[in-house]
């Protein structure tokens, strides 16, 4: 994590150079934000089931850069945490008992939010985004507690292992996501802000040779941040 947080900001760093060259009296900062996730998924057909909240992190380097008057574009290269849980009750013996899938997946994103700039006086402004992202799923593991049962088969146990990505009906997930950025900070003019992104995916994550009829499954993601910029 630590050579993907390097290269983040060697990119916006780089970015910003050219930025300032090509934008007459406007100024760029550049930050790192980081967070909790509370991530689901939305789903259809086969996907449509009681998915339960997530608990992951975030952690975004990001530069802002200046086009307008108290408007600015916001680049980023973003780690996020994502996935779902899901619950069910079987019975063993007799005895009814519960368990619990967890998927928990690693993404980079690279987001572009377009970010307007409200002041409140000498204490700092608020900031509405929203924006773009594309999102790259590099590694997951499905995870499960107690006795999960999975369809008609009351129950089952099954072993943790790695999530595969890709297009195959043999893969998990699709490793490639799209969706929209929805968020509202607070930054005080020390640099340091306080804010919530609401994170829509658009992309179906069902790997493509494995959907039939309406299956479709998407990111559904709320997180909140703790970030600084100069």
């Amino acid at each position: 994590m630590k050579k993907l947080l390097l290269c983040a900001g060697v990119l916006l760093l780089a970015t910003g150079a050219f930025a300032q060259k090509t934008m007459s009296g406007s100024s760029a900062r550049f930050g790192l934000k980081a967070g909790v996730n509370l991530s689901t998924y939305s789903g259809t057909g086969a996907a449509d089931l009681d998915y339960k909240n997530n608990i992951g992190y975030n952690v975004t380097a990001f530069g802002d850069f200046g086009v307008g008057n108290n408007f600015f574009i916001q680049p980023g290269v973003s780690l996020q945490n994502k996935g779902a849980k899901l619950e069910s009750t079987g019975t063993v013996g007799g005895t009814s008992v519960t368990g619990t899938f967890k998927q928990d997946v690693m993404a980079i994103e690279v987001p572009i939010n377009a970010v307007v700039r409200i002041p409140t006086g000498d204490a700092g402004a608020f900031q509405i985004s929203a924006g773009p992202y594309v999102g790259f799923n590099i590694s997951g593991k499905n995870k499960y507690t107690g006795t999960y049962s999975s369809g008609a088969v009351a129950g089952s146990s099954f072993t943790d292992r790695d999530i595969e990505f890709g297009s195959t009906k043999s893969d998990d997930l699709s490793s490639i996501d799209f969706g929209a950025n929805f968020g509202l900070a607070y930054r005080l003019n020390s640099g340091v802000s306080i804010g919530a992104n609401y994170g829509l995916g658009i992309s179906n994550l069902v790997p493509k040779d494995s959907r039939s009829n309406d299956d479709k499954l998407r990111n559904r993601v709320l997180g909140f941040t703790i970030g600084y910029s100069l």
